[in-house]
């Protein structure tokens, strides 16, 4: 009789079973800082400020659908550089609606020329298109304080502890 130099069942299974979990753990680690990236970069609403009510009233006047802005934000990207974004509210919905987030640019919030940057700004007015769209920087800035913002009744925000945005 010759003596076996394989290894007994049990071993086997437990080589496998740690194969498995070390297979796992790579795949985690690697998974972790891709799923990280893709979150994407964290928004500072303290950048925007409250548009102006001109500014308000200047983009709602060109809006193209039935509806309004509000929850209207400005980004300064740069001297004289300006995103606007504001959440575009349909007629027929509630004040809880989510709606789409508009965003232009300008060189003067209180003036009265601007600039569609996303498809929803040019679907919804009739303002010119940007030569550029939402990956323009500034633009994810002026759009993400709408985002915290969306789907919210429009109110006074510094009676609503939003003091970020007084």
């Amino acid at each position: 009789m010759t003596e076996s130099t394989a290894c007994p069942p049990e071993t086997t299974m437990t080589v496998a079973a740690g194969r498995r979990r070390a297979s796992l753990l790579v795949i985690v680690a690697l998974a972790v800082p891709i799923l990280a990236t893709c979150a994407g970069p964290s928004i500072e609403v303290s950048e925007c400020d409250v548009a102006l009510s001109v500014t308000m009233e200047t983009l709602d006047a060109r809006l193209t659908e039935d509806g309004t802005l509000r929850h209207g934000r400005a980004h300064e990207r740069g001297d004289s550089e300006f995103f606007v974004s504001a959440e575009f509210l349909p007629v027929d919905e509630d004040d809880d609606f989510d709606g789409d987030i508009l965003t232009w640019f300008t060189d003067d919030p209180a003036g009265s020329k601007f600039l569609s940057v996303d498809e929803h700004a040019r679907d919804r007015s009739d303002w010119a298109t940007a030569d550029f769209g939402v990956s323009e920087d500034g633009a994810i800035a002026s759009r993400g304080c709408v985002l915290v913002v969306r789907g919210e009744p429009e109110s006074d925000e510094c009676e609503e502890r939003r003091e970020e945005f007084c």
